[in-house]
């Protein structure tokens, strides 16, 4: 005997969601997938209706919908990789933290700026800017580049999804000016490093801290990080590696540089921040150059207090 199907209007009164929302869910998050009636009507089945519960109660509690269809539809494919499990059996995961990371790649994957955007429209408005920088932004970039280390995603995805999270946190940054008297910090990806999300991040936190902070790009020159020193003085000069192999290879640079701040009796510091830093302390046979570890916040942490800043 087939079962019946219900109009919008009966879904509706049976979930408690709106006709309207009902078919917003529908056409932009493929929440539903409604059959046809006789009439040419939508028509929702049983299975349909306790979807459109399980969403409504998700979104009550304060998860974003395209994240709870997202995780309902996971539920889903792993019911049925275990056979013999009832549909109604299936209870979804409760959401974590690691939910709005995967919703965000699986975007940048697909390429969907649309969704990317409007996902990002809610974490913005559901979390302080510090968690969504260290507990959002950060991570996913991570797991984007290992992803593309790992060959599990291409180049393409790889960049939409970095510039995407590059171009969030450049404009979270412009919210914040900072005394003109304010120390300098100048801040750039090591040599040979491609990515600069890493300072970016820690400019953030920087500005939080109070210092002027001046980006310039992704690997710079060595002769331009001389200049730069030698000409602006700075307080500090921050470089990140994602890379331990790079930051390896720049180990003779780094040591020059040391040694040209020494001869030229500079004042400034240099620090080594990024993914490829596992312990602080100086780098083996410099004076100025120090290892600084951790995520943006607790770099710039140590970086103050290695500067004596109050």
């Amino acid at each position: 005997m087939t079962s019946r199907l219900y109009t919008v209007k009966e879904a509706s009164l049976r979930t408690g969601v709106s006709t309207q929302l009902i078919r917003k869910w529908e056409d932009r998050y493929e929440a539903v997938k409604p059959e046809r009636m006789a009439n040419g009507y939508r028509g929702y089945t049983k299975e349909d209706i306790d979807t459109l519960l399980w969403l409504k109660g998700q979104v009550d509690e304060g998860v974003p919908i395209g994240m709870a269809v997202l995780e309902w539809k996971n539920g889903l494919e792993d019911a049925s990789a275990r056979a013999g499990q009832k549909q109604e059996d299936l209870k979804p995961p409760s959401p974590d933290w690691s939910m709005p990371i995967e919703y965000l790649l699986h975007c940048f994957i697909q390429l969907d700026l649309g969704s990317a955007q409007r996902f990002y429209e809610q974490l913005l408005a559901m979390h302080h800017l510090e968690h969504l920088l260290l507990n959002i932004l950060e991570p996913a970039l991570v797991e984007l580049g290992e992803r593309r280390e790992r060959g599990g995603i291409s180049e393409y995805q790889e960049h939409f999804g970095s510039h995407f999270i590059r171009d969030k946190v450049l404009a979270i940054r412009g919210l914040f000016r900072p005394n003109d008297d304010s120390p300098l910090l100048v801040t750039a990806s090591g040599p040979g490093e491609r990515h600069e999300l890493g300072i970016q991040l820690i400019g953030f936190f920087a500005q939080q801290e109070g210092f002027r902070v001046v980006c310039l790009g992704s690997s710079p020159s060595e002769k331009g990080i001389f200049d730069c020193l030698a000409e602006v003085k700075p307080a500090a000069f921050t470089l990140s590696f994602a890379n331990e192999e790079r930051l390896g290879t720049a180990s003779d640079f780094l040591l020059r540089l040391d040694r040209m701040i020494q001869d030229s009796q500079l004042t400034a510091k240099v620090f080594i921040g990024g993914s490829a830093v596992r312990n602080d302390g100086l780098l083996p046979g410099a004076k100025h150059v120090f290892l600084v570890s951790g995520d943006g916040k607790r770099c710039i942490e140590k970086i103050k207090t290695r500067l004596l800043i109050s």
